[in-house]
């Protein structure tokens, strides 16, 4: 059943206007600011990129980050400017905040509210305030989405096969 006959004319539009509004405020944040963010990223609308060290942001494939997080870049009182990186396939919890010149690895999820002051690890879950490790050994798939068993479900068909 297509999408439109289950959910209706209305949600097919907004969905689609939805995807080329954040698209285009990629290509805002990309262009205008000079921020390396992949075009395979989900960015809320409502997410707090620094842009006094916009050059400084660096968001990897397949990443997502929620709304009201916070991605800094730069330091006022000790007057620093550095990259803050989040790798590939990350999920950023709302109302976290990523402190400047953090690096986020690869296949890693920061829980919601979680305040990041420590580089994290690839394939790990952190949360709270300092944000510290719950949980290692996770396989994430596009846009930090967790899998079962931390098996990516494409190489479990794979491997049905």
């Amino acid at each position: 059943m297509s999408r439109i006959k289950k959910h209706g004319l209305l949600s097919a539009v907004r969905t689609k206007l939805r995807a080329s509004i954040i698209e285009a405020r990629r290509l805002y944040l990309v262009k205008f600011w000079g921020m390396d963010i992949h075009p395979d990223t989900l960015i809320s609308l409502q997410v707090n990129l620094d842009r006094t060290y916009p050059r400084g942001i660096h968001v990897g494939e397949g990443s997502a980050i929620s709304f009201d997080a916070v991605i800094l870049s730069h330091d006022y009182i000790r007057g620093m400017h550095t990259d803050t990186r989040i790798g590939k396939f990350c999920q950023i919890g709302a109302r976290s905040i990523v402190m400047p010149g953090i690096t986020i690895g690869d296949h890693s999820v920061v829980g919601a509210a979680s305040v990041v002051t420590k580089d994290v690890p690839p394939n790990c879950v952190v949360v709270g305030n300092p944000a510290r490790i719950i949980r290692t050994n996770i396989m994430t798939e596009r846009w930090g989405k967790i899998t079962e068993k931390g098996i990516s479900v494409k190489d479990a068909v794979k491997d049905a096969v």
